[in-house]
């Protein structure tokens, strides 16, 4: 087998097709599938099967996802060993953490460490997703669901509240809910139907199962300026939403208070400039423990 094709078979199965993985890799749909087909023939099984959408994994295909990822993250571990520079401090540090922490509270209160440490690239991504662990990419992430695998060492690093938001204009116009109830009586900025899972959807619709959002949007940073520009109420990281001046709403039911965790990668967390990032981001959290929590 051709340790090359994995990073097809991983790419296919992130995509979801032949089209969008071989725009990620910068080569050909046919080459994917050439690369894809010499795989099942060296692994002597079906990995994907084709479907009006696209491409899924065979349950063979199922099974070997995990270990293709720790096949791809030691590899990747091994390349970044041979550029390792840690006795100058210098080289990236990948941090993936929560959409709206990651930028208006860590971001912002780190450029004091690039200015010690010129040397240090920050490759800071910020999502309303968890970060998959399975490619251990990451050197430090932040995360509001306490994972179950990954090699990273983990420890709790303070929690972050919610609550329900809208702007002083909507207030004026429209009034504010009372009770849970009444928010399907208003306009509600919520989540895409494929984002059902996260924490935020679920508090809503417990709160008001008979909530229809008017306005669904992908991430945080859409919620909070419709929500500024008076589309309508959404739940908000308290800080944000405080930050941006925002009225809270139904402030008689207790909030959504989700812990935070803080995973360095086992790999590279004892290297230097890991080590001196995650001491910043922790000094960080505790410097705004109260606001993020309150």
């Amino acid at each position: 087998m051709d340790w090359n094709d994995l990073k097809f078979f991983l790419e296919v199965a992130r995509a979801g097709s032949l089209s969008a993985a071989a725009r990620g890799l910068g080569v050909s749909t046919s080459t994917v599938s050439r690369r894809i087909e010499a795989l099942e023939a060296a692994w002597q099984v079906p990995l994907f099967r084709p479907h009006r959408d696209g491409y899924e994994l065979t349950p063979a295909g199922a099974d070997l996802l995990a270990p293709a990822e720790l096949a791809e993250a030691q590899m990747r571990h091994v390349e970044r060993a041979a550029l390792n520079r840690e006795a100058a401090l210098s080289g990236p540090v990948r941090i993936d953490a929560p959409e709206l922490l990651g930028q208006e509270v860590i971001l912002p209160n780190l450029a004091g460490l690039l200015r010690d440490h010129p040397e240090i690239v920050l490759d800071i991504r910020s999502s309303v997703l968890p970060v998959r662990l399975g490619t251990q990419d990451s050197d430090i992430v932040l995360r509001l669901v306490r994972p179950e695998r990954g090699n990273y060492r983990i420890r709790a690093a303070g929690r972050i509240g919610f609550g329900i938001y809208c702007a002083q204009d909507y207030a004026g116009r429209c009034g504010v809910p009372q009770i849970g109830a009444d928010l399907a009586h208003h306009r509600v900025i919520g989540w895409h139907e494929d984002q059902g899972f996260l924490a935020m959807a679920g508090w809503l619709q417990h709160l008001c199962p008979a909530v229809r959002p008017a306005l669904r949007l992908g991430s945080f940073t859409a919620q909070l300026a419709a929500v500024r520009m008076g589309f309508g109420l959404a739940v908000l990281p308290r800080f944000a939403a405080a930050d941006a001046g925002l009225v809270p709403v139904l402030t008689g039911v207790p909030g959504l208070t989700l812990d935070l965790w803080l995973l360095v990668n086992e790999a590279t967390g004892a290297t230097a400039r890991v080590r001196i990032v995650r001491d910043r981001i922790d000094a960080i959290l505790r410097a705004n423990a109260a606001r993020l929590g309150a």
